[in-house]
C-alpha cells in the first residue's frame, strides 16, 4: 500500500479518488516466489478483477490453480468471472426462452482465505477457511510443505518491497505523491526482485555448492541471476507500466 497526493487520514469525503491510499495488488506463486501479476491502484472490487484475470492471462492456458488470498470480498466472485465455466441454462418453461448461461466453480480449481481478527494493533486470532476444492488444497499445501493455507508468501514479499522501495515507507514523508511516479517504482522494484536479486529461500545444493537463484530461475525463465544492467536493457515485448 502506498499514499499519493496527501495520506488518507487527511483527505476530504471528496478527495479519496485523487488522493489517499493505494494498492499494490499482486499475485506470487508459492513455489517460486515469481511476482505473476502487479496492478496498482485503490481497492476496489474492479482493480480485483483486473488482477485475476491478467494473473490468469499469464498461466499456461486451461491451467486451474490452487488459490490462497486474504478474506477480501472481492476475491471470490473475481476468480469466479475470471476462470468459471459456463454452462447453458434451461429455458423457462417449455415454450420459453433460453435463459442467460450459469457461471459455475470449475472442478479442479481450489482455492482458500486466511481471515486474520485484530484486537486494537495486535492479532487476536487467525481464520483459515477451505471455500472449494478441499481435496486439491491438501494435496497442494503436502508439496509445498505447509501445515494450513497460508498468505506468507505475498506477505514477505511485500516486506521486501518496502525494504528496497522508499516510496512505501511508513509514517515519514518519503511517501509518494505523484501516481505516476509511484506505479514507475513498483514495476522496477517487482523486476529487479524477480530477475535481480536472490532470494534467500531459493538457495538449493548441487554437488556440494550452494546455488543461489531468483524467482525467476525458479520460475525456469533463466538460468542467472540477472545484472540490473542486463534487464534494464532486455527488450520488453509487452505487458503494463
Amino acid at each position: 500500500m502506498e499514499l499519493r497526493e496527501k495520506k488518507q487520514k487527511r483527505c476530504q469525503a471528496h478527495e479519496t479518488e485523487i488522493a489517499g491510499d493505494m494498492w499494490d495488488h499482486i499475485a506470487v506463486t508459492a513455489d517460486s516466489k515469481l511476482v505473476v501479476s502487479l496492478v496498482v491502484g485503490k481497492r476496489t472490487q474492479e482493480q480485483t478483477k483486473t488482477l485475476v484475470h491478467d494473473a490468469k492471462r499469464r498461466l499456461r492456458p486451461g491451467y486451474l490453480p490452487a488459490i490462497f488470498t486474504d478474506a477480501y470480498a472481492g476475491y471470490e466472485s473475481a476468480i469466479l468471472e475470471a476462470f468459471g465455466r459456463r454452462y447453458p441454462a434451461p429455458p423457462d418453461g417449455p415454450t420459453g426462452r433460453s435463459r442467460r448461461s450459469i457461471l459455475r466453480w470449475p472442478q479442479g480449481l481450489a482455492y482458500g482465505q486466511v481471515k486474520k481478527h485484530y484486537k486494537g494493533r495486535g492479532i487476536k486470532r487467525v481464520e483459515v477457511r477451505v471455500l472449494y476444492g478441499k481435496a486439491r488444497l491438501k494435496h497442494v499445501l503436502t508439496l509445498l510443505g505447509y501445515k494450513q493455507i497460508s498468505t506468507k508468501v505475498v506477505e514477505r514479499q511485500n516486506g521486501t518491497s518496502r525494504l528496497r522501495n522508499q516510496r512505501k515507507v511508513r509514517k515519514t514523508l518519503a511517501f509518494s505523491k505523484v501516481p505516476r511516479y509511484y506505479r514507475w517504482m513498483s514495476w522496477l522494484s517487482v523486476g529487479l526482485y524477480n530477475f535481480c536479486r536472490r532470494h534467500s529461500s531459493l538457495t538449493s545444493i548441487q554437488d556440494t555448492r550452494v546455488q543461489h537463484r531468483s524467482p525467476a530461475m525458479a520460475a525456469r525463465l533463466t538460468d542467472h541471476i540477472w545484472a540490473v544492467r542486463e534487464w534494464l536493457l532486455c527488450p520488453v515485448l509487452g505487458g503494463q507500466g
